[in-house]
């Protein structure tokens, strides 16, 4: 499930990041540069899926390499790791999606 979300995330965030719909992220990206919170906080935040993502680790996982890219664009922490202690690079790598590594 994707149950408790740290901040104002849609709620169909994650699940439409999974599948490449991107304008709830993008909603998200644009929507944060405007409040208080930071954004960069906001994007390194796990998330409760079952593996603690990160936005960039699960668009990783996922090889939503727009994402990916929407993503570190913004800020993202290229160093950030999910619940496994995994950072995305390696995530990607580990699925076999060497667009998002480069």
């Amino acid at each position: 499930g994707f149950g408790g979300m740290s901040g104002a995330a849609s709620p169909t965030l994650l699940p439409d990041l999974a599948v490449g719909d991107l304008a709830a992220l993008r909603a998200f990206l644009s929507g944060r540069r405007t409040r208080g919170t930071s954004l960069a906080a906001q994007l390194d935040a796990r998330h409760d899926t079952e593996t603690q993502d990160t936005l960039l680790t699960w668009a990783a996982r996922h090889g939503q390499a727009e994402a990916v890219r929407l993503l570190l664009e913004a800020g993202a922490s290229v160093g950030a790791t999910g619940g496994g202690g995994r950072a995305a690079l390696f995530i990607a790598c580990q699925e076999d999606y060497p667009e998002i590594a480069r």
